[in-house]
């Protein structure tokens, strides 16, 4: 290729005016720029190729990724639906366990009222949660992971169980009520029964019935029963109720007639003092009087009765437990 090492002169004649421009190039020069244009097409050519290529795919990944976005958010507020129902399931299971709660200290006040009035002890036996101890020990290590599917069955469940302890708590309250009115009647039935001893002492000089009169030595009808004792020896009342006789008077000396309702009465007779007026309401084991000897008596004692609807009775049956303390 001699042609190449020759060198070609290009002659560029512009106007007349000008002078004439004479340029020398080698051959290897006109023959590397048409070389090189055709180069830069191609590779201009190639990059178009390849860069429509890569759109296509950045488009396809840019469809791809809003599909993933647009399925992310379904999954997002399908969770956050979940939330909210489980939300709203505790809520209801809080305010009905609230509600069962108050039920449970309303029984529980009830029961501590009921066994106030029945004078039942507290129990020291502690019953936890559930109605089973858990104490120290050896424990299992397994544990059992409910799905999440399973926490609407389970919130709906224990909804059920709440709700059917509620109404059996509405059930149990009446009852509690009922039983607790008929312990309030029998604690006043009781307060109004004369079951005291009306003297601490115990020694009976004489019983209810007919005996050997000690002043005129024959048989006669004994309408009370005799307590024997020392002058001034507390006398008190042995039921609740009005005193509607307090007087001095003989055979019977300085005497209380005590009226406790539901036609019973109890008297005292032979008192040294007595310390209680007509009209004066008493309690049982109230302070009443002084054990004396006045009236027909032969020595220092209680004469005491019992008259149930205007007929006398025998005492004895009703003694059945001795004074508290106040």
């Amino acid at each position: 290729m001699k042609w190449m090492s020759k060198r070609f002169t290009f002659v560029v004649i512009p106007d007349a005016n000008q002078s004439v421009q004479r340029y020398s190039v080698s051959g290897l020069t006109i023959v590397l720029i048409p070389a090189l244009i055709i180069l830069l097409a191609v590779c201009s050519a190639l990059f178009i190729v390849l860069f429509s290529g890569q759109a296509g795919n950045l488009k396809e990944a840019k469809h791809q990724l809003s599909l993933s976005e647009s399925g992310y958010e379904e999954q997002l507020k399908e969770r956050e639906d979940t939330i909210a129902a489980l939300e709203a399931d505790v809520t209801a299971l809080s305010a009905q366990a609230k509600h069962v709660e108050t039920k449970m200290s309303e029984i529980a006040e009830l029961e501590l009222q009921l066994k106030e009035i029945a004078g039942i002890q507290e129990s020291e036996v502690r019953i936890s949660s559930g109605g089973v101890t858990v104490e120290e020990g050896g424990q299992g290590g397994e544990e059992l992971l409910l799905p999440e599917d399973l926490n609407d069955a389970l919130a709906a469940e224990t909804l059920q169980e709440l709700s059917s302890m509620a109404l059996q708590m509405d059930e149990m309250k009446p009852s509690l009520e009922a039983t607790k009115e008929a312990l309030l009647k029998h604690q006043r039935i009781l307060e109004i029964t004369p079951t005291i001893w009306p003297a601490d002492s115990r020694k009976i000089t004489s019983t209810f019935g007919v005996r050997r009169d000690p002043f005129t030595g024959r048989a006669a009808v004994h309408s009370g029963l005799d307590l024997g004792g020392s002058r001034g020896d507390p006398i008190y009342a042995a039921a609740d109720g009005t005193v509607t006789l307090s007087e001095r008077t003989y055979p019977h000396g300085n005497n209380i007639l005590i009226d406790h309702g539901r036609g019973i009465e109890t008297r005292y007779l032979h008192l040294n003092k007595r310390l209680v007026e007509v009209g004066d309401k008493v309690k049982k084991g109230d302070l009443i009087g002084e054990l004396g000897n006045t009236g027909r008596s032969t020595g220092p004692h209680l004469h005491y009765e019992v008259i149930v609807g205007g007929e006398h009775v025998d005492p004895m049956p009703y003694l059945q437990e001795d004074r508290e303390e106040k």
